[in-house]
């Protein structure tokens, strides 16, 4: 999945030179670590509720000021003097610091915070065992992390239902219905963060206290952080700071006293008591218009103004289709077995081709010219980002078809099946950093009557490592990445209109059989067969391209999960060159995590995280509704479970039935089951019987990784085409537990059978 020979050259390239120390931000300029009196983190744009570090609490209205032209009323007002600094000197505690601090010119356009944030907090000595009570419940005594047997139900994550007691110690409240959001707390567990952090030449106490929604939180909504009852180890009381008490007991003055009352007022309304406080404080989540404004006025415009199609929502082709170019076509015949034990071949067209999309970007995307095969590498130019117009607040501007370079070629790759008639189109997404030369990877859907044509995710393509090892380095460089992503999921939705088009694909030789027969099947009237199917980073940034398409109906989303900060330090695909990379550029462990939430609130625009309440039965104007299955590999590597079953609950996917007893994580899982038949959304596990995910931000590293194992079992292919062709998920096995052909019980059988029955069929 990694290119970490290529990354690692890279980021040794380009991110090394960012660890030299630019000078500080003016004489009283601090690093994110310090912890400064109230004076003085005042002046730096701080909260000094948790002066552990100078964002902390965090996410938090505090960061934000008044904006009645935005959708929530509130804008990020991030002072460049507050945000993280990298460099190899960063000292916790101390006046003074080297690095270059975060750009906040792009966060500062948003209207609120991501939807998917983790919320953060430094609470020295807290045991959270013994502040949830939960410090008797089972766990595995005697067997370690990432080894067979291991559990701990004393972990909040393994109930996580806690936190919907009003009388719990930490809650997340809506302010305006005094509804509770469902989260779970841990502790930083990185290597790093779990003994005392060495920092210059100091030693400190470094370790986060994380709260992660359970289902992301509502767009637009304001919520309260409040925390009472904490505990040491000892299941001693802890007491809270100076500058929190102060408030709490009514005898601070100024604006921030004064919302703070707001806040004690909004709990106490809601019978949240106020007396016993250690921490409390209310952040604003970005809204709807804010976070998919941007590449829904690109898709609107190219659809409509481009093409002539300007109604989305009825999944019908109307106007003209893109305009594109045959590069090169070749033939191949595939073999395989399916879980019957019979053999089959089949006759497969390659093409390969440029489609051209209008560009929204504001610099050149083609620098190179053919490599390996490809009719065009296209790594862009470094900094890329949208073009936007010259009226208006920064803050208002939607992006606009740059006047100097209206389009862009996108190579896109097909694999056709010949001899079946005409296939159904699917997109196919890539995985990490990889390119739509991955479409050879997946082979089940031409088995079944799909045909499929892949593009590259631009700003997670091979092409983007360079301006990924620049992130790692200065993470003010990250808006480049959303940007690109949102020009790349309007490109794969190009791809998509050639494929259904009467006009498109089919119009040119290379998508005609040899006696000039359609090997695709198109609109002509009566709506759009288009599907999705992706893996991985396919999954994670396939939600967006479900979400946003006008002919897509249901999609495949393979080994998935969101949102990426959560994903990161849950997977090993992180924890290596890209993770190295980025702790020798920010090494304060608190703020390591802080550095993660901030990408979040951009990322949104180039993942699922951002889409997720609008993916499936709530879509956004102009845009027709989507089922998705959520294909998982129980205790996946690479991506982790956990952020699945977030998707999942976010987007209204309950977890089918098939996964063994006592195999999950949790005493009562959170996300709702579902029993076969079951029509509509879901999540399907698939177990290689690896040990239990850490409950921890730790990756699972117990045996071979199955994040491959559910797109190498036959059975799971036919039930994803049964599912793409009716919506419906039916069981292939047999009532039984869905174990691969490698998990330990099976030895290499085949326990779940593709029924007999073609897709789509009935039994």
């Amino acid at each position: 999945m990694a290119l970490r020979a290529l990354v690692a050259a890279t980021v040794l390239a380009v991110a090394a030179p960012t660890l030299v120390a630019a000078a500080p931000l003016g004489g009283d300029a601090a690093p994110a670590g310090a912890a400064l009196p109230d004076a003085g983190q005042a002046a730096l744009g701080c909260d000094p509720l948790d002066p552990s570090l100078c964002m902390f609490p965090f996410p938090n209205d505090a960061f934000t000021v008044a904006d009645d032209s935005s959708d929530t009323g509130r804008r990020v007002a991030f002072d460049a003097s507050a945000m993280p600094r990298n460099g190899s000197d960063v000292t916790a505690g101390e006046l003074g610091g080297e690095g270059k601090p975060v750009d906040p010119t792009e966060w500062n356009r948003n209207d609120g915070f991501s939807p998917g944030q983790a919320v953060l907090t430094h609470v020295p000595g807290i045991d959270l065992h013994a502040t949830w009570e939960t410090q008797d419940r089972d766990h595995s005594a005697g067997i370690s992390l990432n080894e067979p047997g291991w559990f701990d139900h004393r972990d909040h994550i393994a109930d996580i239902d806690l936190s919907l007691d009003r009388e719990a110690p930490i809650v997340i409240v809506n302010a305006e219905t005094g509804e509770l959001h469902p989260f779970w707390s841990e502790l930083d567990q990185h290597p790093g963060s779990q003994t005392d952090a060495v920092l210059g030449a100091t030693t400190q106490d470094r370790q986060a206290l994380i709260l992660r929604p359970a289902v992301n939180f509502e767009e637009g909504a304001r919520y309260i952080v409040a925390m009472r009852n904490l505990k040491d180890a000892d299941s001693d009381k802890l007491e809270p700071g100076a500058a929190f008490l102060a408030h709490r007991e009514g005898e601070a003055a100024g604006p921030r006293a004064e919302h703070l009352q707001e806040v004690f007022r909004t709990l106490r309304e809601h019978g949240i008591g106020t007396h016993n406080l250690y921490l409390a404080w209310d952040f604003t989540v970005a809204s709807e218009r804010n976070l998919a404004e941007r590449v829904l006025t690109m898709r609107d415009d190219a659809f409509g103004r481009i093409l002539g199609d300007s109604d989305l929502s009825d999944r019908k082709v109307d106007g003209v289709a893109p305009a594109f170019e045959i590069v090169d076509t070749s033939e191949r015949t595939d073999t395989w077995t399916d879980s019957r034990g019979v053999e089959h071949t089949q006759k497969v067209r390659r093409i390969d081709g440029l489609v051209t999309v209008p560009n929204y970007l504001d610099r050149p995307q083609h620098t190179e010219s053919t490599v390996e095969g490809n009719p065009r590498f296209d790594p862009p130019a470094p900094g890329s980002r949208l073009h936007y117009g010259t009226d208006g607040p920064l803050g208002d501007a939607l992006p606009r078809q740059n006047p100097a370079l209206r389009t862009v070629e996108v190579p896109f790759r097909c694999d056709v099946p010949l001899g079946d008639g005409p296939s159904y189109g699917t997109l196919y997404g890539h995985g990490l950093l990889g390119t739509r030369s991955q479409i050879r990877d997946v082979e089940w859907p031409r088995r079944f009557g799909f045909a499929g044509c892949g593009a590259d995710f631009w700003g997670m393509a091979s092409g983007d490592l360079p301006t990924v090892a620049t992130i790692l380095g200065d993470i003010s460089n990250f808006p480049s990445l959303p940007d690109r992503a949102q020009q790349g999921f309007l490109n794969f939705l190009f791809v998509g209109r050639a494929m259904v088009h009467p006009g498109g694909f089919v119009s040119d030789p290379a998508f005609r059989d040899d006696g000039g027969e359609e090997l695709l099947v198109v609109d002509r009237g009566e709506g759009t067969q288009l599907f999705y199917d992706g893996n991985s980073q396919g999954g994670i940034m396939g939600g967006p391209i479900v979400a946003l398409s006008p002919d897509v109906s249901r999609g495949i989303l393979g080994v998935t999960g969101m949102n990426y900060s959560t994903l990161l330090n849950r997977s090993v695909d992180w924890e290596g060159d890209y993770g190295e990379a980025y702790y020798a550029a920010y090494q304060d462990p608190l703020e390591r995590q802080l550095g993660m939430q901030l990408i979040q609130m951009l990322w949104d625009r180039g993942e699922s995280n951002g889409y997720a309440h609008h993916t499936t039965d709530d879509p956004y104007a102009n845009t027709p509704a989507h089922d998705v299955m959520l294909q998982i590999a129980y205790s996946d590597h690479q991506v982790s479970v956990h952020a699945a079953e977030v998707n999942a609950a976010t987007i209204g996917a309950p977890v089918m039935e098939g996964m063994a007893e006592g195999r999950h994580w949790a005493l009562d899982p959170f996300v709702d089951r579902a029993a076969y038949p079951h029509q509509g959304s879901a999540l399907v596990y698939w177990d290689s019987g690896n040990a239990t995910p850490p409950n921890g931000n730790l990756p699972p590293t117990h045996s071979r990784d199955p994040h491959g194992d559910p797109r190498d079992e036959p059975a799971a292919g036919w039930q994803e085409a049964h599912f793409l062709l009716t919506g419906w998920h039916v069981d292939v096995c047999d009532g039984g537990d869905y174990l691969t052909h490698r998990h330990p019980a099976n030895r290499g059988a085949v326990t779940c059978v593709e029924p007999a029955y073609r897709p789509g069929g009935v039994d």
